[in-house]
């Protein structure tokens, strides 16, 4: 087998794996409709970085919305964005004044984890951090796999 054809086994091989993963937690997700529990939101913290950066950028009613999708190198991807219409499946975390929506689907993602805002010599931007729910993921820190019950 030469290495183009080991290659494209390899990835064809991974793409199987994280759409079963995908599909499977998206089936898990739809069978539970149930809204997120009291404790789901509570176990979600927000950095001190985090709040501080959110109060010089969300001046007028606006608020961060952290979302978990699907994609990213590892599976699953954090999107982050400010925006000011909350959705009717929104949960909200709220600490000193700023807030940060997240949809329901997602909640089951973020449970325990943190929201940082952390800035280096060559980007800045938020993040999640010490999440008990990621398994593994990328060098960046913006896509990760989901630890499997």
């Amino acid at each position: 087998m030469s290495r183009k054809e080991y290659d494209t086994t390899m990835n064809t091989l991974v793409q199987r794996r994280v759409g079963l993963v995908v599909s499977s937690l998206f089936q898990r997700h739809m069978l539970s409709s149930a809204a997120p529990a009291a404790a789901d939101v509570k176990s979600i913290q927000l950095s001190n970085t985090c709040i501080t950066r959110l109060k010089e950028i969300c001046k007028t009613s606006s608020f961060l919305r952290v979302a978990v999708e699907g994609g990213g190198c590892s599976g699953f991807q954090y999107k982050f964005s400010i925006e000011k219409q909350l959705g009717e499946d929104d949960v909200v975390v709220s600490r000193d004044g700023v807030q940060v929506a997240i949809d329901s689907a997602s909640i089951e993602y973020l449970t325990g984890a943190t929201i940082d805002y952390h800035t280096e010599l060559i980007r800045s931007g938020f993040r999640v951090i010490n999440n008990p729910k990621a398994d593994q993921g990328c060098s960046c820190g913006a896509s990760f796999t989901v630890k499997l019950d």
